[in-house]
């Protein structure tokens, strides 16, 4: 070999492992489902139950709730036949702090082939409570107005070796009115 080439050679590997500082990342070989869920915000009406005097807005502890349906779309990302379990969503208000949490459990889990979609619809309750926080943390408490977010999160296991799967969040801004 060239006296010069092999010089390059070394000079090269050298140069290559002084520049790796730490060290490297191993990445587990599981399944991944991507969440698809609406982006354009959703309008929640929830009635104000308890519209007595000294009890502006809504109450934490009323019965007053709206629903609407999402359509969910999950996408298998990794080739990995999975099943989903368990569907999770979380409420945020404007500031990004957690509000409540909800979630629905599938038995049968939902199995979805390596690759493949499944989409299906649920349905999201807000309660005046949620609706009562969002309200005060977005502008005029007692307003009935209201903005946040819900996060969408699955869980499940692959379906070849057990193991849990990764989830590629879903984020739907959402506001709530009287």
């Amino acid at each position: 070999m060239n006296k010069s080439l092999g010089f390059f050679i070394m000079f090269a590997t050298a140069l290559l492992l002084n520049c790796i500082k730490e060290p490297v990342a191993w990445y587990e070989d599981v399944g991944i489902v991507e969440i698809t869920t609406d982006t354009t915000i959703t309008t929640f009406h929830v009635p104000d139950t308890d519209t007595g005097p000294g009890n502006p807005g809504w109450n934490p502890w009323g019965n007053g709730s709206a629903s609407q349906d999402f359509t969910i779309k999950l996408k298998e990302k990794s080739k990995k036949d999975v099943a989903v379990s368990t569907l999770r969503w979380q409420f945020f208000d404007v500031n990004g702090t957690h509000i409540a949490s909800r979630s629905e459990t599938y038995v049968p889990p939902i199995e979805i082939d390596g690759g493949k979609e499944y989409t299906y619809t649920v349905s999201i309750i807000v309660d005046e409570r949620i609706a009562d926080d969002l309200d005060d943390e977005d502008g005029a408490a007692n307003d009935y107005y209201g903005r946040g977010t819900i996060k969408f999160i699955v869980e499940g296991y692959d379906l070849i070796r057990g193991e849990e799967i990764n989830c590629i969040y879903s984020y739907t801004p959402i506001e709530v009115r009287k």
